[in-house]
């Protein structure tokens, strides 16, 4: 009889155990309202903005578009000179190129000077 009721009480504590998923007290907890369909889309990237002929175009998620374009669930409005403008679940976003601050400067014009062996 106490092989039978430890037996139970084990598939009882199992039981309980597997209902509350066994949440890792480590991981922070996710924020309200919080879905699976918003975790499986990932935010969108733009990789560069081109201009051939008066004509932008852009490399957003991979893929070429121009104004009117369609990327799943993304509508492109505008390509601009460093981002997009486009529209996603009826809402008007702006994605720009990250400027890492980066610039290139030209040498200034120095005094001209004499050449090696010179007096």
């Amino acid at each position: 009889m106490k092989r039978v009721t430890a037996a139970a009480a084990a598939l009882g504590l199992a039981w309980a155990a597997s209902a509350d998923g066994l949440r890792d007290p480590t991981r922070p907890p996710m924020p309200e309202g919080h879905t699976a369909a918003a975790a499986s889309e990932p935010a969108p990237v733009l990789s560069a903005v081109l201009t051939f002929n008066g004509e932008r175009t852009a490399i957003f998620n991979g893929r070429l578009v121009r104004s009117g374009s369609v990327v799943g669930a993304y509508t492109i409005d505008a390509v601009l000179e460093d981002g997009v403008r486009y529209r996603r679940a009826s809402q008007t976003h702006e994605l720009h190129l990250a400027h890492n601050g980066t610039t290139i400067k030209k040498p200034a014009a120095g005094p001209a000077r004499a050449a090696s062996g010179a007096p």
